[in-house]
């Protein structure tokens, strides 16, 4: 016997076995009810939500013969073989998406149904139709048949055109939640004898994305992986994904500041052929319960996971958290166009690791994990400002040129910030746009130093950095984080050695924050308009650069947003 597949053979085939979409069902089957059917529809929604499935039970509920509270009786000859008879025509608009198809449809659709009451249309991928044959299935919808009902179905709502919107009634399918689910699936294995424990089922809900096609699809591979107890591991190892015991190990090792492990974690993943971005979204995921987890928020978490977040909750403040969140937003944009993925990973994870652990130096030793990957329960709260580097000079300034005049003074006094106003205005003095164009693609190049053992530390800080204004001999960079302005500072010299091989030059630069450049651009833009003109100044060799500087506060709800997307946060 010919094997069906699962979601085949669980595909609903009534309103009642529908899983979510609660309120749409309500609405269909009150109209049939009532009698108040439309000529066309419109489903919109993620994949595997059910779209296609509903439109098949609507179809049917328009032409059963004893419908029973608006749901087809699937007894009836109608509801047993409309389906499959000419009156229910499927269009995939994927690949009959030109105008000679719709024309087509044009013709046939004004034939009378050969058994049903209705003739159903249920076009599939809507949106993938030319904008011609769009015109043409306009030109039905104004002034439709009487026995005719369309039901366009897409995951692309945005790409529909208003003409062809305002023609139907639109209903919104969603994400079909995790506790459905793992609702639907227990029934199915328990149907099947398919031996799974709970675990794996959250987790196969948490891969399939709120898609029931999808899950079922997954549960199905399983069966044939292991015909005993399926496990989450067995989940872990079929889909790809890494586990959470192993994601929390991972933090576990940036911690314990060791570089050994991280980098065979890393190339463990690469051998394995597994996909970087796809394990980075899964840690933005980890990281926001994290987050929530911290902040008290009521949310709805897998109960595998928690034990896993509570190992890292003492263990990272949320400046750490959000730090790391940052870093692999930004990392997994450099991925794209990259070959070698996982040597970017290795030197990015370990420049995560220094500047995580640069900080460490006033704290217990006790808070790291010890071997068994217990955790310290006492409560701290880390500073994410690194630690301020004494200068070398013992506060003598030396005549190695700017180098040394350009040090970090984080306890100076706010008046020693001269040579700071001096390097802001000579930039502006000489500032010069083809100039600034042809160090910003220069800059570029600045991943190929990650890996540079001499570099790499002080490539990671530049990178978080912008180039603002830049001319000969002078540049002004701005960036959103004090801790990396700070190391900047303090590793000037070597910073400035990088930069000007990067630039094949000779240049001195100050770097300041997001909010001081908009202070200073728009005070510029204002003293070009009165006339005021740049000159260039002498700098003293007797002041020292402030790199303080004051940052606009956030609420911690609004980082996550901003960073994960409103979306992804799921509130109880």
């Amino acid at each position: 016997m010919e094997y069906l597949a699962l979601y085949r053979k669980y595909r609903p085939k009534e309103l009642d076995e529908v899983v979510g979409q609660s309120e749409i069902k309500k609405i269909l089957a009150s109209s049939v009810k009532n009698g108040t059917i439309t000529h066309a529809y419109l489903f919109s929604g993620p994949r595997g939500t059910g779209k296609t499935t509903m439109a098949k039970i609507l179809a049917k509920m328009v032409n059963c013969e004893s419908p029973v509270d608006g749901n087809p009786c699937n007894k009836c000859d109608c509801c047993l073989n409309v389906l499959n008879s000419n009156d229910v025509i499927e269009i995939d608009a994927a690949s009959n998406n030109g105008v000679d198809e719709i024309r087509d449809l044009r013709e046939k659709a004004n034939l009378v149904p050969t058994s049903a009451k209705y003739k159903v249309y249920i076009i599939d991928e809507v949106h993938m139709l030319t904008t011609q044959a769009f015109n043409a299935l306009l030109k039905t919808l104004e002034e439709p048949p009487k026995h005719v009902i369309f039901i366009l179905a897409t995951t692309e709502y945005y790409k529909i055109p208003l003409t062809i919107t305002s023609r139907c009634q639109k209903f919104q399918f969603n994400k079909i939640t995790n506790d459905d689910i793992v609702k639907r699936l227990r029934e199915i294995a328990n149907l099947e004898k398919i031996n799974i424990n709970d675990d794996a089922l959250f987790e196969i809900a948490k891969i399939s994305d709120g898609g029931m096609r999808d899950s079922i699809n997954f549960l199905d591979q399983l069966r044939s992986f292991n015909n005993g107890t399926i496990t989450i591991n067995d989940v872990y190892d079929v889909c790809g994904n890494v586990s959470i015991s192993e994601m929390t190990q991972l933090f576990i090792n940036i911690r314990n500041n060791d570089a050994e492990k991280i980098t065979d974690f890393f190339e463990n993943m690469n051998s394995k052929g597994k996909n970087f971005n796809k394990f980075f979204e899964d840690i933005i995921c980890f990281l926001k319960d994290l987050i929530l987890f911290k902040e008290n928020v009521n949310i709805k978490y897998i109960k595998f996971d928690i034990e896993f977040i509570k190992q890292l909750d003492n263990n990272y403040s949320l400046k750490e958290i959000f730090y790391i969140m940052e870093k692999i937003n930004i990392l997994m944009d450099k991925l794209k166009n990259v070959s070698r993925q996982s040597v970017v990973v290795i030197a990015n994870f370990l420049l995560i690791m220094n500047s995580l652990n640069d900080g460490l130096n006033n704290l217990n030793e006790n808070r790291q994990f010890d071997d068994q990957n217990s955790v310290n329960n006492d409560k701290y709260e880390m500073a994410f400002e690194f630690t301020d580097v004494a200068d070398s000079t013992d506060g003598k300034l030396t005549d190695d040129g700017l180098h040394n005049i350009i040090i970090h003074g984080r306890d100076q006094n706010e008046s020693n910030t001269v040579n700071k106003e001096i390097i802001i205005n000579n930039t502006f003095a000489v500032a010069n746009k083809d100039i600034k164009k042809d160090l910003q693609n220069k800059f570029s190049s600045l991943d190929i130093y990650l890996t540079d053992k001499k570099f790499s530390n002080v490539a990671g800080s530049l990178l978080d950095v912008t180039i603002q204004v830049a001319g000969k001999g002078y540049i002004i960079f701005s960036g959103n984080y004090d801790a990396i302005i700070d190391k900047i500072y303090n590793e000037y010299k070597l910073c400035s050695e990088l930069i000007n091989e990067i630039f094949n030059g000779d240049y001195t630069f100050v770097v300041i924050s997001n909010d001081e450049w908009n202070k200073y651009r728009d005070e510029y833009i204002n003293n070009l308009k009165n006339g005021k003109k740049y000159v260039i100044k002498d700098i003293d060799k007797n002041k020292v650069i402030n790199s303080k500087v004051n940052k606009k506060e956030t609420s911690i709800v609004d980082k996550l947003f901003d960073l994960v997307g409103e979306d992804v946060v799921e509130f109880k």
